[in-house]
């Protein structure tokens, strides 16, 4: 064969197919491994594992739970101190409801309530008297209770939303809101950051089948050489997987800040220039299934810091009690400071905070509206500075970004491993069978 024909042969050789599915399978590798870390990332919700008994003596485990799912504290904490640090405060949250319209909300059910409350304390403490009442006479006190109870229930609300701060905190609130509810969390990540999830799928087809292209030649390059080249496809496909991985976690987060290029372009880290767009989709997920106005009630009803919130309610209804004692004059005998006005007055108190959480529902609606929470999370998120920002979606990759870029790595190793035995026949196995 002429030097001529040994050219033209290895020319043909570095076109056939062995060598094209080098850039085609490098590219397959770069977007398997950039789908799996995204997958890793949000799935599985539970643990799944095996071995644990023979593991745990050397404290480590054999499994995996997606990285949302097992650091849920961890990472709705950051989310939410970005949020409670930077955006908003509880207090100018609730700054925003009138007392007179949250009056406005429960009269339709404060008269039912007074009627229940009336008739508990009444048949308790004086039935014989209670019981010869006519009806419209007891509806009639009921009514005029309704009538002087706006006062005492805008004082309560001036109270609760002075004192708004200590009965409901707002991160350990909206951390066990999150945390109660892995697939909630894994949505909002997952929908702020939609295009970056995207972007890194595709970019493994983009960078693997460049880094395919390079590896191609220098296989060519080995095999027309006598350097050694078993190896060589094994290492090239995990760097391929390794490197995909890390480009695109790169290029989401950095440069933090934009740089221009020969004023022409500008380079951004392309979560950081959406920096509109999720904050609009991070203020509506936020404000419509975690801070909305029934959360935030149920958490001062039933939270942890309940009982201040049950004080001022109280408070409120002692007062009136005494400042409207006429109107009950005829059913107690010993009103005039006996132990059956205190006792009465008390178990009053202690009823109306009972059915107070029925009245405070139907203030949801005008709540959710006079909050105000979407807005304001949207405006004071779109002016973070780009530093603050990248702590919304960072904290998914974080901590365990080496983890997904690892697997990468590993995954790629294999297909190389698959390349250079069963396609190019590189490494000979048979000796160890």
């Amino acid at each position: 064969m002429t030097d001529c024909d040994a050219t033209a042969h290895d020319l043909s050789e570095l076109w056939s197919w062995r060598y094209a599915s080098i850039p085609l399978v490098a590219a397959l590798i770069g977007y398997v491994t950039n789908l799996l870390a995204i997958q890793m990332t949000f799935l599985p919700l539970e643990y799944i594992g095996w071995g644990e008994k023979f593991f745990h003596r050397w404290g480590f485990s054999c499994g995996w739970q997606g990285i949302i799912p097992s650091k849920a504290e961890k990472m709705a904490r950051k989310a939410v101190r970005l949020i409670t640090t930077k955006l908003i405060r509880v207090q100018d949250v609730f700054d925003q409801l009138e007392p007179a319209e949250i009056v406005k909300c429960v009269e339709p059910k404060l008269q039912h309530t007074v009627e229940r409350v009336l008739h508990e304390v009444a048949s308790t403490h004086c039935p014989d008297v209670w019981e010869t009442l006519p009806l419209v006479v007891r509806s009639e006190v009921a009514r005029a209770v309704c009538e002087r109870s706006p006062p005492y229930i805008e004082a309560m609300m001036r109270e609760l939303k002075g004192q708004i701060e200590e009965i409901l905190d707002l991160e350990e609130f909206v951390v066990e809101k999150l945390t109660e509810d892995p697939e909630l969390l894994g949505e909002i990540f997952k929908r702020c950051g939609e295009a970056e999830f995207r972007f890194i799928e595709r970019s493994g087809l983009y960078f693997g089948f460049l880094l395919g292209l390079l590896q191609s030649l220098a296989w060519y390059g080995l095999t027309a050489s006598c350097y050694p080249k078993e190896f060589f496809l094994p290492a090239a496909g995990a760097l391929c997987g390794y490197v995909t991985n890390w480009i695109a976690m790169f290029l989401i987060f950095k440069p933090i800040e934009p740089i221009r290029c020969c004023c022409c372009f500008t380079i951004h880290g392309l979560f950081l220039r959406r920096q509109r767009e999720v904050s609009k989709e991070f203020a509506a997920l936020c404000a419509g299934r975690v801070l909305t106005a029934r959360n935030c009630w149920e958490r001062i009803l039933y939270g942890p810091n309940r009982e201040a919130f049950e004080k001022i309610v109280m408070a409120q209804i002692r007062r009136a009690v005494d400042e409207q004692a006429a109107l009950v004059r005829p059913m107690l005998p010993l009103v005039a400071g006996g132990k059956t006005y205190v006792a009465a007055k008390e178990q009053a108190a202690g009823l109306f905070v009972e059915f107070f959480p029925a009245a405070v529902a139907s203030t949801y609606e005008y709540s959710q509206r006079a909050m105000g929470t979407e807005d304001l999370l949207r405006t004071k998120m779109q002016e973070l500075p780009s530093i603050e920002f990248e702590g919304v979606l960072h904290p998914v990759f974080e901590e365990d970004e080496w983890k997904l870029i690892a697997v990468g790595g590993l995954l790629g190793l294999w297909v190389g491993i698959f390349q250079a035995v069963f396609v190019f026949g590189a490494l000979d196995f048979s000796h160890i069978f």
